[in-house]
């Protein structure tokens, strides 16, 4: 599939190609809209005579060396497969899945039909391919995706779709002829690089579908990092929710949806912040997404891999995990030394993860029954203090013996009224000016370091702009500070100790959508405005701050009141280390009281949401 502005570019990919023989297919209207429908129509169905298998190539990759002879070994041990040559580093939910069997050691990566499948190289049997251009002229240019309707057509025929590991292409760096310049760089999940495997490589079985964890109550999920934090990624196709929304699951905070307590973690991952002198969230995040990474792997049934295991392909996999998920501000701010640092705290993580998993999965498998999903560590006390998992039992009864009845209930109604907006699918948020105020209970300032903090975050989100006042500046309620004119818009007032979980910003869609323009606040600046006091917010507030909240979520009462509401969602402190977020994230708060009511929150949420999801 050839671009006439890609010039003379696709002469040295027929090259690449030799000695098998490339027919280059010019997009039938190139001054037209950009479409790669309408290029991979003609492409799709320009079949040679007599081939049993089509390849269709974009033309701005780069095939890795001996292209031809890694490509026909691979297609004849996957004849059926439709077999994809790359995945994007930072796709959703395939990226994920390839990194997965890079690091158990796999030669393939089967792709499901959750995702667009990749087509900037992908492979089908030439009776499936005639077909796919039949299924593709049934639709118009402008759908313009031709990789949504290729998973779609996949789907249809439960054709497998598979990745190899490594990939045999890369992918250029020129501009995007198709309008996916915002998608930023884009390059292989695990590149093959100058030295590809043996032919022999591709003989190696495989599963043709993602194999089943161990001990997941919710399997369909991708453990993400991106904008330098570590997230779950969880598939809600019945929800309606689009796949590549920027709304993860933070998570420390919802690692029980998919079976595995935070506490050990935490544990192992402080153990690498004593060994290291990398520090801050950088390390921690990519380290908590690396620790999942191994533990997703070793309570997964793959088939053991025979010797000899190309390591090389499992440190590929987290250096372009962490080149595509760190923040724009910190993959400046690493000098190649401390790059490299990064890197090797990684794979340490990697191996504690996989440990963990190992041991886990295997005291249940000889158990023949486990722990509590929601836990899903191992209950070996030598190998793992499942503190976090008992206490859960007793929380809410500990918490009722020590806290006013009319204080539990106005906490587990905000616990409540976040699990139901968190579980709603995910919408764009709006254009949202963001208030950082100072902290009058803990002291911290917006300065320029909590404003880079909080833009670093968010920087997939460009909706967010922030703006540091004083405690001088005019309430927004008196007219002063409002939203931008024209189209859905919001303004957050939030604490400069605060961060707001990226999730958290889907409420902000719910809300405007219905009420525009928009004022908010967080819980926390709330807490603090209702006695307009410089003291930490007291346990006795909540009721109050409870009946703000429901009343302004009511429409009826918006409409008589145009009061400001309040975000229902959590924020967690401004330190950003690995740890459940509360509902008041200011470390003021901090105190027996406000850690009992964050354990029966976090409870009564988390148990919201699962029945929710």
């Amino acid at each position: 599939m050839h671009h006439p502005r890609r010039g003379s570019a696709v002469v040295r990919l027929v090259e690449a190609c030799r000695p098998l023989t490339a027919r280059v297919v010019a997009d039938p209207e190139p001054s037209g809209p950009p479409s790669p429908l309408r290029t991979a129509k003609v492409a799709w169905a320009d079949i040679a005579p007599g081939a049993t298998h089509h390849l269709v190539l974009q033309d701005d990759v780069t095939p890795c060396p001996d292209f031809a002879r890694q490509l026909t070994a691979a297609v004849a041990e996957r004849p059926d497969d439709a077999l994809a040559l790359y995945t994007n580093w930072n796709s959703p939910h395939n990226s994920y899945l390839v990194r997965c069997a890079a690091v158990a050691g796999q030669s393939w990566a089967p792709l499901g039909h959750h995702e667009w499948v990749p087509t900037l190289g992908l492979v089908l049997p030439a009776d499936a391919a005639r077909r796919l251009a039949a299924y593709l002229a049934a639709f118009p240019d402008d759908v313009r995706d031709d990789d949504e309707l290729v998973v779609r057509f996949c789907a249809q025929e439960g054709r497998a779709v598979t990745a190899t590991v490594p990939h045999l292409l890369e992918h250029g760096s020129g501009p995007s002829v198709a309008g996916n310049g915002a998608h930023g760089p884009r390059h292989a999940t695990v590149p093959a690089g100058a030295s590809p495997p043996p032919p022999s490589h591709w003989r190696r079985p495989g599963p043709r579908t993602f194999p089943p964890r161990t001990g997941a109550p919710h399997e369909a999920y991708a453990v993400e990092l991106r904008d330098s934090r570590c997230s779950l990624r969880l598939l809600r196709p019945e929800a309606g929710e689009p796949l590549e929304h920027p709304f993860g699951w933070d998570w420390a905070d919802w690692a029980h949806l998919v079976g595995v307590d935070p506490a050990r973690v935490r544990r192992d991952l402080a153990g690498l912040e004593r060994a290291e002198p990398l520090r801050g969230p950088v390390l921690a995040e990519t380290a908590a997404a690396a620790w999942l990474l191994g533990y997703d792997v070793a309570r997964t049934d793959w088939p053991a891999p025979p010797a000899p295991v190309r390591t090389g392909d499992r440190s590929e996999a987290l250096k372009s995990w962490i080149r595509s998920g760190l923040a724009p501000d910190d993959r400046m701010a690493l000098d190649p030394q401390a790059s490299r640092a990064l890197a090797r705290e990684a794979e340490k993580a990697l191996d504690l993860g996989l440990r963990a998993g190992s041991s886990a999965a295997g005291i249940r498998s000889s158990a023949g029954t486990g722990t509590s999903p929601r836990t899903g560590d191992s209950t070996d006390a030598e190998d793992f203090d499942d503190t976090e998992g008992r206490a859960r039992s007793t929380r809410s009864h500990r918490a009722g013996r020590t806290v006013p009845p009319a204080v539990r209930e106005a906490v587990a109604d905000l616990a409540v009224r976040e699990a139901a907006v968190l579980a709603n699918p995910a919408m764009a948020a709006p254009r949202t000016q963001v208030l950082v105020r100072p902290c009058p209970a803990c002291g911290t300032r917006p300065d320029e370091s909590v404003l880079r903090s909080l833009r670093s975050r968010h920087t997939a989100n460009g909706a967010l702009t922030y703006r540091p006042v004083g405690r001088e500046t005019p309430d927004p309620d008196l007219g002063v500070e409002r939203a931008p004119v024209g189209g859905r818009s919001a303004v957050l007032e939030l604490l400069a100790c605060e961060r707001p979980t990226t999730r958290g910003l889907t409420a902000l869609a719910h809300g405007a959508g219905d009420h525009p323009p928009t004022l908010y606040r967080t819980r926390g600046a709330a807490l603090l405005r209702l006695r307009q006091s410089d003291r930490a917010p007291s346990p006795a507030d909540l009721p109050e701050l409870a009946a703000r909240e429901a009343d302004w979520w009511d429409s009826a009462a918006w409409t008589r009141a145009r009061g400001t509401g309040i975000l229902p969602v959590s924020c967690t402190a401004a330190d950003s280390r690995p740890g459940p977020s509360s509902f008041v994230a200011c470390p003021a708060a901090d105190s027996p009281m406000w850690r009992q009511l964050a354990d029966l929150y976090r409870t009564v949420r988390l148990d919201t949401v699962e029945r929710k999801l």
